[in-house]
């Protein structure tokens, strides 16, 4: 028997759904026990966040360097409700929870960590964000973040959690601990006190509880399981006060605040990570024991790094050397390249970087570190949060009229309106408002993949091959984040002394838009002669699923398992606890903890070698970022738009059809996705011959290294930059071709601001040539 097919029957019945038409069931989504997670609940009028616009005044315009706003509008945090790859995704995955389990409120964990403001009162129901509206599409916003409070308050604050040196770790002069009767120890206590009236009165609203009602803390204010450890994959807690918490105890500020050391904690960020899936573990499938004789959940009882692999960006730093207290020192070139982060203890460390500055443009506002000496060593944290999202933030600033990088393709693509993709582009602060500041943000991100790895050691000769080491800079995996469609590639050409490409590794073919050889992905391209797909070199992980019997699948929300998860680990990499935490390596749908060597783990890099031809005199190798790919996007749009095949009809939650976007009436307002996705795809390629190029979607260089007797001076028309003029810069100028404006990269002959017949001459004079730029 097919496991998919098994599988189908223990969903069967557990549910003991309808043969006939799904219905939402009765509640509340997010209280459908499928759904439900520890944390802050939407009880109606609990938590009613302020919107970010009345953070602008004091925190905004005064220094885009230094500001919080200037770079929070340019992150992916404030444009989380926007990011498109997020709603083609959030509609298959209530697709797919309705094939399964009969009910769509898988979407209410997407709507959680991408609308948390909408979220927190009661917008997500029904969870086809059909009733988000304003300030919910601005995201992960400051208001949000500043009401966050530690869910293990008790151990952080008696220091036992993760530091007790006061004033080196957690930045507190003079601080020794209780009683010392400094400022910091003194607000510490206050924020300490209200946090635990939280715990402890079942009349309060406000209390956190477990689904049947009991309390979730325990007299000694922690979680009643003590196997519940972290709060992770959006169990987020949230004060139901206004106060403002913030690392500072010295804060000068018109609003009331709070001092909050887990705002300065390497488990903060973890809120939002290790995305999990608490519907298959409810349902008693993650091998979890029930401690509680089935009266409380298992997401209840268990962090959610212990069940069902969707995302791990927090385990993957919490099992690196960097997390190990009190951190780590960065690698050198790191250091070098982010401008002086010599060391990381913490998340924010490389993504919050501190600097000189103001908190806000009033004139009572300290000068940080310089005018505090209550944290003297703490300068101003830049609201960055640049992650590995540059293609994202390029399309939505493309979206302003004025901006920068303004196209009108994507405007008409994606402003289609609430009523068609229930993407609302005028709610809250508009991209079409702000493309410089998305567009800044933009270029932040591709600094830091470019700040992400190293590739040094570069070694070749005809008798024992090539090799070199790709060293990993950051926290985390490389790359990490929501892996559906993301990869990283190893690229090595390999030149005969007449500068001949003889041999090339992980081709990419810019005319169709993914790697050649492909083995699973209808769309790849045959590889040539002289090429070689090296599955060991393409960085990234794809899932399995038991409940659709699939070795390999993009279907994030029935995944059971990783088929394969060959990224990079971070520097001191604990290898022995990293199955728990669901971490470990996996190839070919196996858990290969031995994937990388004890040194490997140990200094964060893969250690590469490749035979080549013999003959090669000159060779380039480059590491490339894709953040998401042709086969995804494929997967997106045929998934939507009902061409798919990967779900089986009658489906295991009795449904006739297993496609239902298009026929629907709840996906009536998102049934558009599907093309529109692969629509902006497929424009910022540049497949549709416009000559769009936006970095991520095209593959972007991350880091290169090349080597031989004789070195490549760059061409004019070496569009594709691998010192030789071919194909892959034909394909450039044909994408650009007949084109008129300024700062066109195939613009090379006449500064005449247009690409023709005297370009397309100077690079078929220079057609395979390698040595001399074009006079």
């Amino acid at each position: 028997m097919k496991k998919g097919i098994f599988f189908g029957f223990i969903l069967s019945a557990v549910l003991f759904c309808s043969v006939f038409a799904w219905e939402d069931p009765p509640g509340f989504s997010w209280n459908n026990p499928n759904a439900r997670m520890p944390g802050t609940q939407p009880i109606l009028g609990q938590v009613v966040l302020t919107g970010p616009e009345n953070c602008l005044n004091c925190h905004g315009d005064y220094d885009q360097v230094v500001e919080p706003a200037f770079n929070w509008i340019g992150s992916m945090m404030a444009q989380s409700a926007r990011d498109p790859v997020f709603w083609a995704c959030f509609t298959v995955a209530m697709q797919d929870a309705i094939w399964g389990l009969g009910s769509p409120d898988a979407g209410d964990l997407c709507l959680r960590c991408h609308f948390p403001d909408g979220w927190l009162t009661g917008e997500s129901d029904p969870p086809n964000a059909s009733d988000m509206a304003g300030t919910d599409y601005d995201g992960v916003h400051c208001d949000f973040c500043h009401r966050m409070w530690d869910p293990f308050f008790e151990t952080t604050f008696d220091g036992t959690r993760e530091s007790d040196d006061w004033e080196g770790y957690w930045g507190e002069a003079g601080n020794t601990g209780p009683g010392s009767g400094t400022l910091s120890q003194n607000r510490a206590e206050d924020t300490y006190n209200i946090d635990v009236e939280k715990t402890i009165d079942i009349t309060e609203k406000s209390v956190i509880k477990f689904l049947s009602g009991e309390l979730f803390y325990n007299s000694s204010h922690l979680p009643v399981y003590p196997t519940y450890i972290e709060a992770g994959g959006g169990q987020y807690f949230v004060s139901d006060d206004g106060a403002k918490r913030g690392g500072w105890a010295d804060d000068v500020a018109n609003h009331s605040t709070l001092y909050s050391r887990f705002h300065k904690s390497k488990y903060y960020c973890g809120a939002c990570h290790d995305v999990s899936n608490p519907a298959l573990a409810n349902l008693g499938l993650a091998g979890l024991q029930d401690q509680s004789g089935g009266q409380h959940l298992i997401s209840e009882q268990y962090p959610a790094f212990r069940y069902f692999h969707i995302e791990r960006t927090s385990s993957e730093f919490m099992l690196s050397a960097y997390a190990q207290t009190p951190g780590s020192a960065t690698n050198p070139e790191y250091e070098s390249l982010s401008g002086g982060i010599d060391w990381a203890g913490k998340c924010q460390d490389c993504h919050m970087p501190e600097v000189t500055g103001y908190a806000s443009n009033r004139s009572f506002s300290p000068l940080r570190p310089d005018d505090s000496t209550e944290h003297p060593n703490e300068g101003m944290p830049i609201h960055d949060f640049s992650g590995g999202n540059p293609w994202t933030l390029e399309i939505l600033a493309s979206l302003d009229a004025s901006g920068p990088n303004y196209d009108p393709n994507n405007i008409q693509i994606l402003d289609k309106g609430p009523a068609v993709l229930t993407l609302d582009l005028d709610a809250g602060l508009s991209p079409k408002d702000y493309g410089l500041t998305i567009k800044a943000g933009s270029q932040r991100a591709k600094h830091s993949l470019q700040m992400a790895a190293t590739l040094k050691d570069l070694a070749y000769s005809s008798y024992e091959g090539l090799s070199f080491k790709l060293q990993n800079n950051t926290g985390h995996k490389l790359i990490t984040g929501f892996p559906e469609g993301r990869r990283t590639f190893v690229n090595v050409k390999a030149y005969s002394d007449d500068r001949s490409l003889i041999y090339q590794v992980n081709p990419y073919d810019y005319s169709v838009g993914t790697l050649k050889g492909l083995p699973h992905s209808h769309s790849s391209p045959a590889l040539g002669p002289n090429e070689s797909y090296v599955e060991e070199l393409v960085y990234e992980v794809h899932f399995q699923s038991d409940l659709t019997g699939e070795q390999e699948t993009f279907h994030s929300a029935l995944a059971t398992s990783r088929a394969k998860d060959n990224r990079i680990p971070p520097k001191g990499f604990d290898i022995a606890n990293a199955a728990e935490r669901l971490s470990e390596p996996v190839f070919h749908g196996h858990s290969e903890p031995n994937y990388y060597t004890a040194d490997e783990y140990a200094g964060g890099y893969d250690a590469v070698e490749l035979w080549l031809p013999p003959d090669a005199n000159y060779v380039s190798v480059t590491l490339y970022f894709q953040g998401t790919t042709r086969e995804y996007m494929e997967f997106l749009r045929d998934e939507i738009n009902g061409d798919a095949t990967s779900l089986s009809s009658p489906t295991p939650s009795g449904e006739a059809n297993a496609y239902i976007v298009q026929t629907d009436p709840f996906f009536s307002a998102l049934k558009e996705w599907g093309n529109t996705v692969w629509d902006l795809w497929y424009h910022n390629h540049g497949l549709d011959g416009s000559g769009a190029s936006v970095e991520g979607i095209v593959p972007l260089a991350m880091v290169t290294a090349s080597m031989g007797e004789l070195e490549f001076i760059p061409l004019s028309c070496d569009f594709q930059p691998d010192g030789r003029i071919d194909t892959d810069d034909l394909i450039v100028i044909a994408g650009q071709w007949l084109q008129a404006g300024e700062g066109l990269s195939a613009d090379i002959v006449g500064n005449d601001n247009i690409v023709n017949q005297r370009d397309l001459a100077a690079l078929l004079e220079n057609w395979l040539k390698g040595t001399q730029a074009y006079q």
